[in-house]
Order: structure tokens, then sequence, then C-alpha cells
């Protein structure tokens, strides 16, 4: 009996994301990749941009350091699922290609300089990013196929309804974590992205005061 018990204590500490290793993230800047994918897309990365990054990488990484760690157990507490990985790796990127997790985690991190723009977007803002495709690798083990919320959005596209789930976490998680003014950079930054699709899910899922928590509520269900 004293066997079993100890058995069903182990389990559920091995399956409460409070009492589970927190995910590792490990961040990379490496120039030659930048210079072979530029070589391969055909589009120019200059020696300044790779300069700037490199000289402002440990800024990066302390912003991310900083709100980083707390966002992961914020978003792992609410839906009470945590990352399939105990380790990931983040590899910052000059590449003409967008942000993504689809074949590990990259962040575009252009038009967060200010050798490539007037206007640079803030650091955190990028911080905010790589946690964002940090949510794609924690929900992307989880089928939303059965969503009662996807199905009252059909006829949008594609792009805007697998963001819907995750930007309503994100925004749970910044509320939570007490940040309101980054989480409106976050959505005005967000919603100047090319094509609109980002724009318009953070129009749906900011419908009403309380939408987000609807998303949330299937995710953790």
């Amino acid at each position: 009996m004293i066997r079993s018990i100890f058995v069903l204590v182990l389990f559920l500490l091995a399956t409460d994301p409070a009492c589970a290793a927190q995910a590792q993230v490990h961040i990379f800047y490496n120039p030659a990749m930048d210079s072979a994918c530029s070589f391969l897309r055909g589009a120019t990365i200059k020696d300044e941009w790779k300069a700037e990054l490199s000289l402002r990488k440990a800024e990066f990484e302390g912003i991310w350091q900083e709100h980083g760690p707390r966002m992961i157990l914020a978003a792992e507490t609410i839906i009470g699922k945590s990352f399939p990985d105990a380790d990931i790796d983040a590899h910052l990127s000059l590449c003409d290609l967008p942000s993504q997790s689809m074949v590990g985690v990259r962040i575009n991190m252009r038009y967060a300089l200010k050798s490539f723009t007037s206007t640079p977007v803030p650091l955190r803002y990028k911080v905010d990013t790589l946690f964002h495709e940090l949510l794609h690798v924690l929900l992307g083990p989880y089928s939303l196929n059965n969503s009662s919320l996807l199905a009252q959005h059909a006829t949008e596209h594609e792009r805007v309804r697998s963001h819907l789930h995750l930007l309503a976490l994100q925004k749970a998680v910044l509320i939570q974590l007490g940040e309101p003014d980054i989480l409106k950079q976050l959505i005005a930054i967000d919603s100047q992205l090319p094509g609109g699709h980002y724009r318009r899910a953070w129009d749906i899922v900011n419908a009403t005061d309380t939408t987000y928590l609807k998303y949330v509520e299937e995710l953790r269900n």
C-alpha cells in the first residue's frame, strides 16, 4: 500500500509543470550560418549587421534571462502542460526569412538592428518573438482539430486560425506577469507585420476583455 502511494506521488510530481524541470533555452548566433543563407538565397547580409548582432547578443540574452524563464513557467502553469524537451536551442538569424519553429527555433533579428533600419524594434519585442516561437513548440503536440472556437472561424486564413490559441496564451502570460505595456507593444508591432494575419488574429483574441480566456480554457482541456 505504501509503495503504491509512493509511486502515485512520483507520477504526480513528474506530470506537474510546477514540479517538472523547466525547459532551458540556449541562444546562439553563428555568422557562418548567415553567410551560407546569404549564398543560398542570393540575399545580402552585410558585415555591419553581423557585427552589431554579435555585439548585442549578450544584451538579448540578458533580457531573455530576466523575463524568459518566468514566461515559460507561467505558460506551463496556466495550461497545465510542460514543454516536450528539457533543452531548446534558439538561433538568432539575419537571413531574409521570418522567425519560425518548424525546423528548430530561429529568430529573425534584422529589424532590431540600427545598422539595418532607422526604426529598430526593441530587443524586448524580439525576446517576445522568441517566446512566441517557443509557444509553437509547447502547443505543437496537442491537437485542436475539435476546437469549437476554431470552428467559429472556419473561413479565416489558416495562419490566423493557427495563432488564435497561441496569442491568447501569450496574452494570458503577460497579464499574469503584470506586463500590460509589453502586451500593448507586442500587439502594436505584430499588427504591422506583412500579410495582416497577426493583426487579424489579435483582433479576434481581443474582441472582448475576456475572449482570450476562452481559448486558454480550450488549451487546458
